[in-house]
């Protein structure tokens, strides 16, 4: 797991942490099979003509989005809550070669649960709160169709939301 979230890494730590749940144990590649190593998890949707594209699927957790309490806050002015939230995006085609031809959608499906199952998990939620990160919530979009290259995809956003009451200042 990552650490701790503080007021010095409000951004890149509280996705480290959400990147560090994505893990072949928690959320296992559709294409693993393969018994090559296949980066599948990106800052980015992926450039999907380079030559290291390992092809479909591929989830994009995005930058984190962070907002602090207007008003309240302690009392010396030093803590407030703190609200984030991360864009974790799934991407899947139906195209394939073989047996893998057709399954974009139960891909999107499969790959949906095991992150919610990752993200609602007693542990998981325990573990996130001890690194600052409490109360995690997840919203879902639906899924929809968009064309990248050519190719027919399916997207679906899962927004997972926390906050916490953090010092936010020495």
């Amino acid at each position: 797991m990552a650490n701790q979230v503080t007021y010095e890494n409000l951004f890149s730590e509280s996705r480290n942490n959400v990147i560090a749940l994505i893990t072949s144990t928690n959320v296992p590649d559709p294409l693993s099979g393969s018994g090559e190593f296949r980066k599948w998890v990106y800052a980015r949707e992926p450039d999907v003509k380079s030559a290291d594209f390992k092809g479909y699927p591929f989830i994009v957790v995005h930058p984190a989005d962070v907002d602090a309490e207007k008003d309240g806050g302690s009392l010396d002015g030093k803590s407030k809550f703190i609200y984030w939230d991360i864009e974790v995006e799934i991407v899947t085609s139906d195209r394939g070669y073989g047996a893998n031809d057709g399954k974009g959608l139960s891909q999107i499906d499969t790959i949906s649960n095991y992150l919610m199952k990752t993200f609602m998990n007693i542990t998981n939620r325990r573990t996130l709160s001890t690194n600052s990160m409490k109360f995690a919530n997840c919203q879902t979009s639906t899924v929809s169709t968009d064309v990248i290259d050519n190719e027919l995809v399916f997207r679906r956003s899962i927004m997972i939301g926390f906050k916490s009451r953090i010092q936010v200042s020495a």
